[in-house]
């Protein structure tokens, strides 16, 4: 119906009709015979075959990607048959369509090389070559396809669509599909890197329904979220049909919300009050922040143990936040004033983080005052630096050691830096060593014998401040030594390990190159402190929620605990941390309808985000994004006169808000008309 009633709107059509296999032959899996009609009705648009390695019946995308870029003979296999099954039996074809997924690892020669020959085949045929490429901006792609490099690709290719959608997808907590910032990040990086003129932005035009009242697993789901038309969601928020076809929902209409970043429409379903972070009735020892456009209340931990040198109390006492909430009566289809059918569910918003060495001293490059009282400078010279008004490092060359004596005690010492200059940077607690070269290469070593080595790949110097910062860390215990690296804290791997006898001896930071330090990190090396849980009471029932199951460890009375084995902390749970929201449920809470519950949250765990709180059906509720005209119309206009760009790439005809095409009314102009300056 689309491409009889809107084509004239249209300009390019890729037809996903073909798939590829590890050797490169293609196999036809729609008839583009079907499409004769419109192709005489509208002889402006441009229709291109598009070869997937998707939904391959043997192979995954990964191992056919691999294939394809381990063999040569497969690719020049792939470019006869793009010849022969694409451009010789439908001549009327004006390009070819990449749509390559997978490749996680880098080989961006390889990768090109298979871009390279079906492009070099067009181009030889008087056809053209396109490529569905992943987004990414200047710090890489969120799905981890690092392969690709848009201006290489860029060169050899005449067209690019970016896939700048799935930020938020089926496994990540709900938000929008494309929001605004990354959009952003996105189309700047790409258009200085490829010719604007030859990107299309891509933009979803489905849906996706998150469900929030209950865990996956007990919904019997592996992820919260499913995909869906634009009409589908239309259908739930009109109240043509309830959330469930089963009896256990009314049909109501919901309200719609316009996100201010991605211009998309979201909102809940099923749901009979909630709370931003921010519209609490009462707090105590809470802050609120803002994190890419979301809202958050926090409690974060102490900077140092009192007395000093002693570990920190992290304890909540009686840090809160409270909500006053109020699940009230909405209007049914029908008329009727209705509430939930069974119950009500308690839903909140949390983003968790890995347990973190109980403190001893957190310092992010304080000030002058505490690098002369916190640090002794046994060789070398370290100077304090404000950077900007909210940020500072510590600059210098030699060793920065902290100005007490430990003895024997198990530590853990984390240092997040960039090289200024080339060299080294080390860490060393009791005699042994975790030390990282400007190369890339990590030491772990007993005085100047070497235990464990590894190599990371070079690492940046002389950035500007903030950038290609790079955190090393160190835990000595009586018995061993472990060495973690990362780009960031939010996790921080273990690359290295070592059974060793440590001795009494400084706890200090060494640099052979200037280093600057913006964080200086030293915990216990055995006791850790949880970032997970909340603890929620509504009336006089209370409960606990996101404490993640262990086995192994010995807890203490100030929240913090000990494995009973030498072994990292991630050994003593099954479940992975992510850096992401995630959704905590106390089902059949004690509420009332039309009444007001004071919901209190203690945050028992520090560094925790607190997000909204929602109260909602028991039985089934959502929170859904989905993509209407109005997002199209704002997107395509950001495209053109902001970025440069071609157009928009939209995803996919069939799943859209039909309305679309008649906000783009006029949109092309007749080959005849003549610009206005002429």
């Amino acid at each position: 119906m689309v491409l009889d009633k809107y084509g004239d709107r249209i300009t390019d059509i890729s037809i996903f009709g073909w798939r590829v296999n590890a050797q490169g032959a293609l196999t036809q899996t729609f008839n583009p015979a079907q499409l004769d009609v419109y192709r005489a009705k509208w002889p402006h648009i441009r229709w291109w075959g598009c070869f997937r390695n998707m939904e391959d019946p043997v192979d995954g995308p990964y191992a056919i990607f691999e294939a394809l870029r381990n063999s040569a003979t497969a690719r020049i296999h792939l470019a006869d048959e793009v010849q022969a099954k694409m451009f010789e039996k439908y001549p009327w074809l004006h390009g070819v369509d990449l749509d390559m997924e997978g490749g996680g690892n880098l080989r961006s020669e390889d990768s090109e090389e298979v871009f390279r020959v079906v492009a070099t085949r067009a181009h030889t045929l008087g056809k053209k070559a396109s490529g569905a490429l992943p987004a990414l901006t200047a710090t890489g792609s969120v799905g981890g396809e690092n392969w690709v490099r848009y201006k290489q690709l860029g060169q050899i290719l005449d067209h690019v669509s970016i896939m700048s959608y799935d930020f938020a997808w089926s496994g990540s907590a709900p938000g929008p599909v494309s929001p605004g910032f990354w959009l952003e990040e996105v189309y700047d990086w790409a258009a200085s890197q490829i010719t604007p003129s030859k990107i299309s932005m891509g933009l979803p035009l489905y849906s996706y329904f998150w469900q929030i009242y209950d865990y996956p697993a007990n919904i019997g789901a592996l992820r919260r979220g499913v995909s869906g038309t634009y009409y589908a969601a239309w259908q739930y928020f009109t109240g043509a049909r309830p959330y469930s076809d089963s009896g256990s929902h009314h049909a109501i209409g919901w309200l719609c919300y316009r996100d201010e970043s991605s211009q998309s429409l979201w909102g809940f379903l099923d749901l009979y009050d909630w709370k931003e972070p921010t519209q609490y009735s009462a707090q105590l020892g809470t802050t609120t922040g803002i994190f890419q456009n979301r809202n958050y209340a926090v409690r974060y931990g102490q900077p140092a143990g009192f007395p000093q040198w002693s570990v920190a109390d992290n304890t909540a006492g009686d840090t809160h936040v409270t909500y006053g909430m109020v699940p009230e009566m909405v209007l049914a289809s029908n008329g009727d004033r209705v509430s939930p059918k069974v119950g009500y569910t308690l839903t909140t918003e949390i983003i968790q983080r890995e347990p973190i060495a109980a403190t001893i001293v957190d310092d992010s490059a304080t000030s002058e005052a505490q690098l002369g009282m916190i640090y002794t400078q046994p060789s070398g010279r370290w100077t304090f630096q404000q950077v900007t008004d909210t940020y500072r490092q510590y600059r210098g060359a030699g060793t920065l050691r902290f100005a007490n004596n430990f003895g024997s005690q198990a530590l853990y010492a984390l240092a997040r830096f960039q090289f200024a200059a080339p060299g080294a940077v080390s860490i060393t607690s009791r005699g042994i060593t975790a030390e990282l070269t400007s190369g890339g290469t990590i030491r772990l070593r007993k005085g100047s014998t070497i235990l464990a080595t590894t190599n990371v790949g070079a690492q940046p110097v002389g950035a500007a401040a903030m950038t290609g910062r790079r955190v090393l860390a160190l835990r000595v215990r009586e018995g061993s030594a472990r060495v973690y690296y990362s780009t960031a804290e939010t996790t921080m791997p273990k690359v290295l390990q070592a059974s060793v006898t440590p001795v009494d001896g400084p706890t200090e930071y060494g640099a052979t190159g200037t280093t600057w330090i913006d964080h200086i990190y030293l915990g216990d090396g055995w006791l850790y402190m949880p970032r997970e849980a909340i603890e929620v009471t509504i009336g006089d029932e209370t409960r606990t929620l996101g404490r993640i199951e262990r086995t192994g460890v010995t807890w203490n009375s100030k929240n913090q605990f000990r494995p009973n084995a030498d072994v990292d902390e991630e050994e003593t749970r099954t479940t992975g941390i992510a850096l992401d929201w995630v959704y905590a449920h106390w089902k059949d809470i004690p509420a009332t309808t039309g009444q007001t519950a004071a919901v209190k949250y203690r945050l028992i765990d520090h560094d925790l985000w607190l997000g909204r709180t929602h109260i909602l059906d028991r039985d089934g509720a959502s929170v859904v994004y989905m993509t209407d005209a109005h997002t199209v119309a704002h997107w395509l206009s950001r495209a053109v006169h902001d970025f440069g760009l071609q157009g928009l790439a939209m995803w996919s005809l069939g799943q859209e808000d039909v309305r679309t095409w008649e906000t783009l009314a006029g949109g092309l102009l007749p080959p005849d008309t003549k610009r206005l300056d002429e």
